[in-house]
């Protein structure tokens, strides 16, 4: 009996040890593709996509604790065409918002939210819809920037793979011994 409470502890062991898996600290960052800016006309809205995939981040495998998305946008060239107010749009309503002042110096939003964070955790990419109320303007630039954990897969060591394999042998002898008796 007591070697197979032995047998039972050493495979427990080596099981946790192999299975282990390392994370360390992580930023991932991507900006949005607008080039010179994207112009979004009067009740017009614009969706575009970040994806943290293409920076490194593994869905399902690394984990985002929390994200920032910082979006610069500015007046058109046009002059005296009235008040401007947008609306912007990601998962969940913690982060929608309203902007109305324009390029008066960085980004005019910054947020996140709690869907958004689900979303890039499964997916890894947060989808942004920017609409109009009344006004025209450019999106000049998006940035989204995550901070969590990275999933650094660890090789079982030797020696977690020997204890892993006498916790086997161990097993094996005792049902074996098992056997024999009956």
């Amino acid at each position: 009996m007591m070697n197979r409470f032995f047998a039972l502890v050493l495979l427990a062991v080596g099981f946790s040890t192999a299975a282990r898996a390392d994370y360390i600290p992580a930023t991932w960052t991507d900006t949005a593709p607008v080039g010179s800016g994207v112009y979004i006309g009067n009740h017009d809205s614009y969706t575009y996509t970040h994806d943290l995939t293409d920076n490194g981040f593994r869905p399902l495998n690394d984990l985002i604790e929390s994200f920032h998305l910082s979006i610069d946008l500015a007046d058109n060239t046009r002059r005296f065409d009235g008040p401007e107010l947008a609306f912007v749009d990601i998962p969940g309503l913690l982060g929608d918002n309203f902007v109305y002042n324009f390029g008066m110096s960085g980004a005019e939003y910054g947020g996140w939210s709690l869907l958004g964070l689900l979303q890039l955790n499964v997916l890894g990419t947060l989808t942004v819809t920017i609409s109009s109320i009344t006004g025209d303007f450019n999106l000049v630039s998006s940035t989204l920037t995550a901070s969590g954990l990275s999933n650094v897969a660890s090789v079982p060591e030797p020696g977690a793979l020997g204890l892993l394999g006498i916790g086997l042998m161990g097993m094996a002898l005792s049902m074996r011994r098992r056997q024999l008796k009956h």
